[in-house]
């Protein structure tokens, strides 16, 4: 019997909020952590805030809108509230004893789910009714509870695994999306490397190719000045011997002293090639 009150103690213990320490309502599974509560108490603790929430029973940090209604929960509570019911109708009933008939309770109609005497089963109100002894509906009320305790536990373990290959998961995405990011960045720093380099050759090529127009520039225009300078030259002379007289003029052969350059000996320097 201590064994008995031992195992429906655990079984109110597993059915009761910790919040409310009541049997649990529209209970939820918090999914982070595997813990449960009733679905108005969570409201209550969490507030209205749409802040970061977590769980009242391991401080876990949680999604308010990952809450899990616990169906399994739901229906071993109802279960656990029926045996409560049926005792405290036993303990009504004048230490098992049928109040209409005086009689043990001995046996347990599953159509009504009541205890009730022999009398009771041969009465009109229970004609035809599945009927079985009382301890061995008890014992199948407790292993039903046993099994959805189970299905329960298994339910919780499933999810709580999921949660944890979750993570695992994200972290892994998490890692290879950072390698990712780096490649990227060792990526934009070789090219960004390669357009300096590439910039700084193009200017460099500029920079000679200006340099070398400028040379071939200042070469051209001091061979021009030199020239310009032997026309103006020559250009003064003959105004000069222009003006002497004709006696003057005719007795001497100027150009024949003029020197060759630069048109081969052209004493007047008006030649193509002088022109040139």
């Amino acid at each position: 019997m201590a064994a008995a009150g031992g195992h429906m103690q655990h079984l109110r213990d597993e059915a009761t909020c910790s919040i409310c320490l009541e049997y649990f309502k529209d209970p939820v599974i918090i999914p982070e952590c595997g813990h449960n509560f009733c679905r108005s108490c969570l409201i209550q603790c969490w507030g209205e805030s749409e802040a970061e929430a977590s769980c009242p029973q391991c401080r876990e940090t949680v999604q308010r809108r990952s809450l899990i209604p616990n169906r399994q929960l739901a229906n071993l509570v109802e279960l656990i509230e029926n045996l409560r019911d049926e005792g405290g109708k036993e303990e009504e009933r004048k230490g098992g004893v049928c109040e209409d008939h005086q009689e043990p309770l001995k046996l347990f109609c599953k159509v009504h789910e009541v205890p009730i005497c022999l009398v009771c089963d041969r009465s009109k109100e229970h004609e035809n009714h599945k009927v079985i002894p009382l301890k061995e509906a008890f014992q199948e009320y407790k292993e039903e509870i046993c099994r959805r305790l189970e299905i329960l536990r298994k339910e919780r373990e499933e999810i709580l695994a999921y949660l944890a290959a979750l993570d695992k998961e994200c972290k892994d995405l998490l890692k290879l999306t950072e390698m990712e990011r780096l490649k990227a960045v060792e990526k934009l720093r070789e090219l960004s490397q390669f357009r300096e380099e590439q910039e700084k050759r193009l200017l460099n090529d500029v920079e000679e190719v200006e340099k070398e127009i400028a040379g071939r520039r200042d070469e051209e225009l001091a061979r021009l000045s030199r020239k310009l300078s032997s026309l103006e030259r020559i250009i003064q002379e003959m105004e000069e011997k222009s003006q002497q007289p004709a006696s003057e003029l005719l007795q001497v052969r100027w150009w024949q002293e003029q020197p060759k350059a630069p048109g081969k000996g052209c004493p007047f320097h008006v030649c193509k090639e002088c022109r040139g």
